[in-house]
């Protein structure tokens, strides 16, 4: 290697060497894709700083107090209505596994929208009865529910039998208030003498049974009797929650045909004055009409209706606008009663004051 080489290399080296010292002098770049943002000289272990003021620690989160949780309780009174609670003169059903024991009839909600029922006391008489009642359309605030009962009396050659079949529209006119109208068929009829002996002593007058049993023979076209009737309810219910409503109801016999008549009917409920006429049809409204206004409690289980009315039989009213009942069981109970569990366990989180 000549002089000249050996001088142009060692210029390289000197020129090269503070940019190599550079280099390894400079920090490491933070890596992008661990996210460390980390600025110079922060202390290794230490906490990055805190936005608080000094001295200053975390709030608890505020609980209720006794009061507010009180106010929280799930009570009927404070809970929507449901259209659906009333029963009697409307096209709703019972809930799927409801029961309704009121004060004459006993009524199940046997499948969806589907309910029967006895009057327990008529059976115990030997009147044995039951009704049906499906709700058969409910398209928004429209619903149709058709039914049907039957009642048959037989002591001896006696048979007495009622058949009858319900149409019954509920239209909700606004969410707490419904109009219910609906129409009502039934078939009467009687043949045959009662065997006397199987009447209570009570019925008969404690009289012998054989001597009222031999007045009685060849007496058996009396005894027949075939009328029909057709009557209709119009009612409407005001529900202010799931508790209170107001209920407003009126019904008559609109139309009456005597098909056969051997004896007068019973003066129990107007029937008397309903078939009195030799023609064979009447429209009696001015004899069987009821009118009422009543106020309806639903509490948890027991279902109390009171109010007033009018009608031309002296106390008719009372069977409309009277009832009281015990309900259980159905998918609404069912979520109150969870509701009601519910507010009961955060009552031990609720402060003193």
């Amino acid at each position: 290697m000549n002089r000249r080489s050996i001088l142009l290399t060692a210029i390289l080296w000197m020129l090269s060497a503070p940019a190599i010292a550079q280099d390894a002098d400079e920090p490491p770049q933070p890596d992008s894709e661990t996210g460390d943002t980390e600025p110079d000289g922060a202390p290794e272990g230490d906490d990055p700083p805190s936005s608080l003021p000094e001295g200053s620690a975390p709030e608890q989160l505020p609980t209720l107090s006794r009061a507010q949780h009180r106010w929280l309780e799930p009570k009927r009174s404070r809970l929507p209505s449901v259209a659906h609670g009333q029963t009697d003169f409307s096209a709703y059903t019972l809930e799927w596994g409801e029961t309704k024991i009121g004060a004459a009839s006993v009524t199940l909600g046997a499948l969806p929208r589907t309910q029967i029922g006895t009057v327990p006391a008529l059976n115990f008489l030997g009147i044995y009865n039951g009704h049906i009642k499906v709700n058969a359309v409910r398209v928004g605030p429209y619903a149709v529910g058709v039914g049907a009962n039957l009642y048959r009396l037989q002591i001896g050659d006696f048979v007495g039998a009622h058949k009858g079949a319900s149409l019954i529209q509920s239209v909700q006119i606004m969410k707490p208030w419904g109009v219910h109208v609906g129409v009502r068929f039934s078939d009467v009829q009687s043949s045959g003498i009662p065997d006397v002996a199987q009447l209570p002593s009570v019925l008969t007058g404690n009289t012998d049974p054989e001597q009222v049993q031999e007045r009685l023979e060849g007496t058996e076209e009396s005894w027949r009797f075939h009328g029909q009737t057709v009557s209709m309810n119009v009612a409407t219910d005001i529900r202010f929650n799931r508790r209170d409503s107001l209920l407003l109801q009126a019904s008559a016999t609109v139309l009456a045909r005597l098909v056969e008549r051997g004896f007068e009917a019973p003066p129990i409920l107007g029937l008397d004055e309903t078939f009195n006429l030799e023609t064979g049809s009447t429209s009696p409204i001015a004899e069987t009409y009821i009118a009422s206004a009543s106020w309806q409690f639903s509490w948890r289980r027991i279902d109390l209706r009171v109010g007033a009315g009018i009608s031309n039989v002296p106390g008719a009213w009372i069977l409309q606008s009277t009832d009281l009942s015990y309900r259980f069981g159905g998918k609404t109970r069912s979520s109150e009663r969870r509701m009601k569990r519910t507010w009961k366990r955060n009552k031990s989180d609720t402060r003193s004051r």
